[in-house]
């Protein structure tokens, strides 16, 4: 029932926004979406939609300005001009998005739909456009499970895939989950490290995020998250702060 609400909220704002010549739509995965994204920028031309779950938004801070969408074959960025995106995209939430004048930008195997700015960058999605270019359907809100990885085993493959690793110990002791501008006194967005004996993970956590002040946790900890990449190499970025536990 998602998928069939979904299509029809899609094929009517692909037939509100071209009236006068309606176009045939197909859905594509993410995994095909992206591969698109040949060069720095690629404009999307055809009239393409990915559907899938809403796995990392804003409610937390964990990301900001934008929520990050997966299905069975991977994930991407989407990036909104909203700085609320967790009341218009709930997190968990089933979506559809029509991608035909969008562009895609790729940096490290990171890939992020949006528009294409005056400079030839990706920006994002204007507010004003996010609800005729997005289909939420949030009546069923579902917990979507992360696919479960150990450390050693995380590559770009995964690049932004919803994952979870268990029998991680924080390698920092005694610090929060981010550090302090010692100038200005905000939080900065922080690197951290968890091993789970034989490998280390690398955790990053923005600034300005819910729980960036509190403590790292103590003991054996299971983190849930979407891979990441940030300066220079693959981090998990822990999101919906309500996965992060403590293995009893």
């Amino acid at each position: 029932m998602r998928r069939i609400a979904l299509y029809v909220s899609i094929m009517l704002l692909v037939a509100c926004s071209n009236e006068r010549e309606p176009q045939r739509s197909t859905e594509v995965s993410i995994a095909y979406l992206c591969s698109m994204a040949t060069a720095s920028v690629v404009d999307v031309k055809h009239d393409y939609i990915i559907c899938g779950d809403v796995v990392a938004n804003d409610i937390f801070g964990e990301v900001s300005n934008s929520f990050v969408v997966t299905d069975d074959t991977g994930g991407v960025v989407v990036e909104v001009d909203s700085p609320h995106v967790y009341t218009r995209v709930p997190l968990f939430s089933n979506v559809a998005i029509r991608c035909s004048g969008l562009s895609l930008g790729r940096t490290n195997g990171r890939v992020v739909l949006g528009i294409r700015s005056d400079d030839g960058s990706v920006a994002h999605i204007p507010e004003e456009d996010i609800y005729s270019r997005i289909a939420v359907d949030s009546t069923s809100l579902r917990h979507v499970e992360p696919l479960h990885r150990h450390i050693r085993d995380i590559t770009t493959d995964d690049m932004l895939r919803y994952v979870y690793v268990e029998a991680l110990c924080a390698t920092e002791r005694g610090v929060a989950w981010t550090d302090v501008n010692t100038l200005t006194g905000d939080r900065i967005t922080t690197v951290r490290h968890f091993s789970d004996g034989s490998s280390t993970l690398r955790v990053v956590t923005a600034g300005d995020c819910a729980y960036a002040a509190q403590m790292l946790p103590e003991g054996v900890v299971t983190l849930a998250g979407i891979v990441d990449w940030y300066d220079g190499a693959l981090a998990l970025r822990v999101t919906n702060r309500g996965v992060i536990h403590i293995n009893e």
